[in-house]
């Protein structure tokens, strides 16, 4: 009886892949068609996907974190916008190939590391996934402080039963299980479905955004003093590898969603508008609430003459209790739908290729909303030191991963792909019993120069001062090395090109051309041998 119990919770999928060879799969994981009515994401929404992850505390924080280092208001903006300049590129580039297969990261991965090694990479931005998503989850938990404090005052003197050095409260740790329950619900949402709560954060947040824009201007005076300081660094450590530092603490929020971009864009009907609506979304828009986050830091310092890199903290020096509660309310708005978006939306998928007879998107996010309770997240949050060596931390891991996706799919495979072979074993992704070695050798050699860098930022003090200079552009070293690396392995040891007739697509330049419903129509050849 409760093996028949248990069938009833097994997953199943159309066999997209037929015959003996073929890999378990389920339905979040088999490629959506052009043809699909899952294919709604148009321009809007790929555009409110990057305003919902714009509008975050967590992106407010990088550029405030710049602020707390030294960097003046000017410099940290610019590393902010570098940032983001340099993490667009993967992320157009994945995304495209994710519209023209219809198919998510973890599939993808097959194609690069191969069947048995894309649990490998798929783990490694699975781990990233489920801390972020309890970091994200703990600011959510501040915001409900907040709010609490705004209403009952005395919330503020709540029992404290844990010792300072957890770096928690008692109160933190209250809201913080508070607003994962609140995030349940939400979870239920697939990801196609997703769309809606973007366009709602689309309205919200640009909104409250502004008028925090405005309060820092008019209470600074004007732009002169808001940017009128300069850059002063206490700890002797040279201004421009603290500039590069930034950049690379800019890239770590949106170094996942470089990787998994596919996990939406499979969703989107005009491939052309997934390269101008990452540009767009993330250089422009998600670099407009880094320059929020410079501003209203900045114009605290100049009104209270008090640093902080928390919104939240900036609210309550506001001394009025009505606004203290809804900018509370509306960064809690902003932190769901982010932590929906980039981190259960990820870790789900991840999950789902190890597990795929059990676990879909739906199951997976609530598998992580559980693990990122141990990831401890308010040690993360304890200070943009500690904020900003996390990002630093996981994001040169996921910067070779980037730099192999990119030389894979548009270098040595001239964009073909066999879709039918990331759905069976063996076939010519098995590669060498299912492991790509090319890949997982530019993987390690990817992380290797970063690897002192990263044991200083941990702590060690016997590692040189130097290696925390090449670990300021850890994920951009990662990201190249690798790149290169798999390239030239590529090419010395090819990979088996075995193509048959209808299963192969050409993402050719004839995709690109057709932008808009008006003159959109997928070209027959990649209709008919796509799917």
């Amino acid at each position: 009886m409760a093996a028949a119990y248990l069938q009833r919770f097994k997953l199943h999928s159309d066999a997209f892949a037929s015959g003996g060879t073929r890999i378990h799969s389920n339905k979040d994981l088999d490629p959506v068609p052009f043809e699909s009515e899952e294919r709604k994401w148009t321009w809007p929404s790929l555009l409110g996907f990057w305003i919902a992850e714009a509008f975050s505390i967590s992106m407010y924080q990088v550029a405030s974190s710049s602020i707390t280092k030294g960097l003046s208001p000017g410099l940290a903006i610019l590393a902010v916008l570098v940032g983001h300049v340099l993490v667009c590129i993967p992320a157009m580039l994945n995304g495209y190939v994710g519209c023209i297969y219809g198919i998510n990261f973890p599939v993808l991965m097959r194609s690069t590391f191969g069947v048995y090694g894309a649990y490998f990479a798929v783990f490694v931005r699975g781990v990233v996934a489920c801390i972020w998503f309890g970091t994200q989850s703990f600011q959510g938990g501040q915001c409900i402080q907040t709010m609490l404090q705004a209403i009952w005052p005395s919330f503020k003197s709540f029992p404290n039963h844990i010792p300072a050095s957890a770096h928690v409260t008692s109160a933190q740790m209250l809201c913080f299980f508070l607003f994962i329950i609140i995030q349940l619900p939400l979870l239920w949402l697939h990801v196609s479905k997703l769309r809606f709560l973007f366009m709602a954060k689309t309205i919200v947040m640009p909104i409250f955004g502004l008028t925090l824009f405005i309060w820092a201007l008019v209470a600074a005076k004007g732009f002169g003093p808001t940017f009128s300081k300069g850059t002063h660094i206490t700890d002797g450590t040279p201004a421009v590898v603290v500039f590069f530092q930034c950049v690379t603490t800019a890239i770590g929020p949106k170094a996942t969603l470089a990787l998994n971009m596919p996990d939406f864009t499979r969703y989107a009907k005009y491939p052309k508008q997934v390269f101008w609506t990452q540009a767009v979304g993330l250089c422009v828009l998600v670099t407009l609430c880094g320059i929020l986050g410079v501003t209203v830091t900045s114009a605290t310092q100049q009104v209270y003459g008090v640093t902080t890199w928390n919104p939240l903290q900036v609210s309550a020096l506001w001394g009025n209790r009505a606004a203290e509660f809804f900018s509370a309310l509306c960064w809690m708005f902003a932190v769901i739908g982010t932590n929906i978006s980039a981190n259960s939306v990820s870790f789900s998928n991840d999950l789902s290729l190890w597990f795929p007879s059990w676990i879909n998107a739906r199951r997976g996010a609530y598998v992580c909303c559980i693990i990122s309770i141990a990831a401890t997240p308010w040690n993360i949050q304890y200070s943009a030191a500690s904020f900003s060596a996390f990002l630093g931390g996981y994001s040169m891991f996921l910067g070779p991963i980037a730099g192999i996706m990119m030389s894979d799919f548009w270098i040595l495979r001239n964009r073909h792909l066999n879709l039918t072979s990331l759905y069976r074993h063996p076939d010519i992704y098995s590669f060498f019993y299912g492991l790509n070695i090319r890949a997982f050798t530019a993987f390690i050699c990817g992380i290797a120069p970063n690897l002192a860098g990263l044991a200083k930022a941990t702590g060690n003090k016997s590692v040189p001062k130097g290696a925390s200079y090449v670990y300021s552009l850890s994920w951009l070293i990662g990201t190249i090395v690798a790149l290169v690396i798999y390239t030239i392995l590529g090419k010395v040891w090819p990979m088996e090109d075995k193509f048959e007739e209808g299963q192969v697509t050409d993402a050719d330049s004839s995709s690109l051309s057709h932008s808009d419903p008006g003159e959109m129509k997928m070209p027959m050849h990649e209709k008919a041998t796509n799917f």
